[in-house]
């Protein structure tokens, strides 16, 4: 492994702002329709078998997606894509093959924007299981999810003394400067072949260096104040009883998924983030089995529709304060963000579970075409829709992933 994509990659988990040419200044990249990219991924996906069936701008919802019922203008439901379909690799749902696309479609949009925020990108984690929990991908690398709601808003929103970090930020100024010196140093002393291996540590050396200025630019800016969120409500009727509530509504790890989904909503309104790769699997311990039960128990189907419901229910919320925040622009927050929930697996009464067969993929925001509508797309990879989404925030690439071609969101 090339040594300077292992100090690129080290630097990812500090959620900086990311690092153009050594000695220039970003270059601003051409304004966007959109300015906000949210992604969201379902480690054991969804139940296949009860979401809509027939396409169009006029299908039926299943009675378990109530609660998006009230955003229906507002995201398309592309269905029957195809994507992964294992344990192995549910956690790539955003990078597509790390073998011929190094980074994931979190990590390419935050390298496009975000320098224009304090926090470059934001990866998190929450769930009952420890497993496979790595979501967003950097130069072949993964990089590592935030696990608690507590870091999570110290991440985001906490004030630190500015004299500590002051301090801190010196020390690292210092550590490079000698770093550098000692680089410079033995260029002129080094044979040819090792000269390529110290120009790529160099390279990354300088990169550190723009980086770190970055920071000591955002330490002199103002943080908001924003208190802890606390414990959402959730509208749900298809979960209407109290059995329901408790287990699908009130469940600990439902409360922390919805306190985060507040904190990356806030990340967003005040500007302090664009860019959120929030990966979770299992909403408790019997979500795991459920899957796995589905070919075979009535219940486990019931059951699992209840747990899709109950994310549905996150969606809905988070959708209500994007559409009911106005912007600068004279839009609102959903126009100006790409909203994108799926899974890299699905399960079904057929095909079981971890199957890549028939994906669905929630895409919201952004104002795009089809919204209000399901498009059904038989086979086709869920790819396709990253390489849109990238186009949206101005990003030209050919490929993404497995793509195969551009489509029309």
């Amino acid at each position: 492994m090339r040594r300077r994509e292992i100090l690129k990659s080290a630097g990812c988990t500090l959620f900086l702002p990311t690092l153009e040419t050594f000695g220039q200044e970003p270059s601003a990249p051409s304004e966007a329709d959109v300015k906000r990219l949210f992604c969201i991924s379902m480690g054991y996906g969804f139940f296949t078998d009860v979401l809509p069936k027939i396409g169009g701008a006029d299908y039926t919802f299943s009675d378990h997606m109530e609660p998006l019922q009230k955003h229906r203008e507002h995201f398309t439901l592309y269905s029957q894509m195809k994507f992964g379909g294992n344990h192995v690799h549910d956690h790539k749902c955003f990078v597509g093959n790390t073998t011929t696309n190094p980074d994931s479609l979190d990590q390419i949009v935050a390298d496009h924007i975000g320098h224009l925020t304090r926090v470059r990108n934001v990866v998190t984690f929450i769930s009952h299981a420890h497993h496979h929990i790595v979501a967003s991908w950097r130069n072949r690398l993964p990089v590592m999810p935030i696990q608690s709601t507590r870091v999570l808003f110290e991440t985001l929103f906490a004030k630190t003394d500015r004299k500590t970090q002051e301090r801190l930020l010196a020390h690292k100024k210092s550590v490079l400067d000698g770093s550098l010196e000692q680089a410079r140093a033995l260029m002129a002393r080094v044979s040819g072949r090792d000269r390529q291996r110290l120009e790529e540590y160099f390279a990354a050396l300088r990169e550190s260096e723009q980086e770190l200025n970055k920071s000591i630019e955002w330490l002199s800016q103002p943080q908001q104040d924003v208190e802890f969120p606390i414990a959402p409500d959730f509208e749900n009727n298809f979960l209407a009883t109290d059995v329901d509530k408790k287990r699908f509504l009130d469940n600990p790890r439902q409360i922390q998924r919805g306190i985060a989904f507040d904190m990356i909503y806030k990340a967003f309104r005040f500007d302090i983030t664009r860019v959120v790769n929030f990966y979770m699997v299992g909403l408790d311990n019997d979500h795991h089995i459920t899957t796995h039960n589905v070919p075979r128990s009535e219940d486990a189907r019931t059951s699992l529709t209840k747990y899709d419901s109950s994310f549905f229910s996150l969606l809905s919320s988070f959708y209500d304060k994007l559409a009911s925040t106005k912007t600068e622009s004279g839009g609102t927050l959903m126009d100006e963000t790409v909203t994108v929930a799926t899974g890299n697996n699905s399960v079904s009464e057929k095909m079981g579970p971890h199957n890549g067969n028939e994906i669905p993929v929630f895409v919201a925001g952004g104002q795009f075409d089809n919204h209000g509508g399901h498009v059904v797309r038989r086979g086709e990879t869920t790819c396709d829709i990253y390489l849109a989404i990238l186009q949206k925030f101005g990003i030209e690439r050919e490929q993404f992933g497995n793509s195969r071609k551009i489509i029309e969101l």
